[in-house]
């Protein structure tokens, strides 16, 4: 049998199965994470300090959620009927996802520190860092059309995968821009450090988006290609 093609076919089949009703559940926990991440800095250009801070908690428990999930879905993978082959590329992919919002996670703790330290920040930078997390929503619920698409229909599927990639260079240029807009501002040197530290998770978690998309892209053409499709 076609290891990638059954995999494929298994996707198609198993769409009610507890591990694919995991792997979208994972998928939605970490895309969670991303929009309480963008309404955590969404609500400082407001300067709703309170709703930056609920954000960041429910953030959290999305996180923990996911990780919960990510646990699980390995466990089901250890005791489920798929080849050896299969089973490592659906762990590799569940890994990746649970990437996204570990460095969400970061992100937040260090904006965590901000807040604590009562540090100012401008609204342009924090307006900077919205637009940058609101285009990460936007990839992760592309991720999860692609995902809901595996074995469904696969051009539908590689069509979000690619929008990922796309998005993700998106976030690319801001990380850029952003960083040279924090380089010639007058925010506070305390301040300059974690923004740093929070720009660096906010693309890490589009890179792990991306990685995702990457694993989704491969498993569908490599499928089309041994199936002579």
């Amino acid at each position: 049998m076609n290891e990638r093609k059954s995999l494929m076919d298994w996707f198609g089949v198993r769409r009610e199965s507890i591990i694919m009703t995991g792997i979208r559940s994972h998928t939605i926990a970490v895309g969670d994470a991303a929009v309480e991440l963008n309404k955590a800095v969404s609500a400082l250009c407001g300067n709703d300090r309170e709703e930056a801070m609920d954000a960041i908690k429910r953030l959290l428990l999305a996180e923990e959620e996911a990780d919960s999930l990510e646990s699980s879905i390995s466990a089901d993978l250890s005791k489920g009927d798929l080849g050896a082959r299969e089973r490592e590329d659906l762990l590799r992919l569940v890994r990746r996802i649970d990437f996204i919002s570990d460095w969400a996670k970061e992100a937040a703790l260090n904006l965590q520190l901000i807040l604590e330290a009562e540090v100012k920040v401008s609204c342009d930078l924090w307006s900077r860092y919205a637009e940058m997390t609101g285009v990460l929503v936007k990839a992760t619920k592309a991720l999860l059309n692609s995902i809901e698409n595996l074995g469904v229909n696969n051009d539908k599927a590689n069509q979000s995968s690619r929008e990922v990639e796309r998005l993700e260079h998106v976030i690319d240029d801001m990380y850029f821009s952003t960083k040279k807009a924090i380089l010639f501002s007058d925010t506070d040197s305390r301040a300059v450090f974690l923004l740093r530290d929070m720009l660096h998770g906010i693309e890490n978690s589009a890179d792990s988006v991306k990685d995702v998309a990457d694993i989704i892209y491969i498993l569908i053409i490599s499928d089309a290609h041994k199936s002579g499709r």
